[in-house]
């Protein structure tokens, strides 16, 4: 039931992101951020910038950020055990969303792959892409990957670009993830 509501919910979180992670994402560790609108809205989050050639400044390769949304999750719960009577309850619940900025001008027939310390987790599936972001791909993480993250040193996404044979690999520490994750 929960991949049900997935789209909806994806389409419903898209739309209320309405804060700019450029300006306010850290590149050193991982950071919480929250709209200044309502303080609930938040998300943690880390950016790869890359140096310009010929000057001081650098640009933003890849964002990466994980916002908890809601979902409902519904169960039977036994009632009364002689007579096998049950009732179906819906329980609120947070999955933890992984979503990547990704540059234009990638592959979108090839899903990028989300790796921590060399261990593949996840393949990612493209939202979006617009010259404002870039492109947008994400996955809904279970405990198993949110305990990987805590634990590991490097996150990894490898994409691919047409025309070229090789895949483009970013690189994001996961400096300060347990904690950031803890405080969302």
């Amino acid at each position: 039931m929960v991949k049900n509501n997935f789209y909806l919910f994806l389409l419903l979180l898209f739309l209320s992101l309405t804060f700019s992670l450029q300006a306010e994402i850290g590149t050193k560790s991982w950071t919480k951020i929250c709209n200044e609108k309502n303080k609930t809205n938040c998300l943690i989050g880390i950016k790869k910038n890359v140096e310009i050639k010929g000057s001081d400044k650098a640009q933003t390769l890849s964002t990466a950020y994980v916002q908890l949304g809601k979902s409902k999750e519904r169960k039977m719960d036994l009632v009364d055990k002689t007579n096998q009577t049950y009732k179906l309850n819906e329980n609120e619940i947070n999955l933890p969303i992984f979503f990547i900025n990704l540059p234009l001008n990638t592959d979108l027939r090839k899903k990028p792959l989300m790796q921590v310390d060399g261990k593949n987790i996840f393949n990612l599936d493209y939202l979006s892409c617009n010259a404002a972001e870039g492109c947008k791909a994400l996955t809904v993480m279970n405990e198993q990957s949110v305990e990987l993250f805590k634990k590991g040193k490097e996150l990894t996404v490898i994409f691919g670009v047409p025309g070229q044979s090789n895949n483009v690999k970013v690189d994001f520490t996961l400096k300060g993830f347990s904690n950031a994750y803890e405080d969302l």
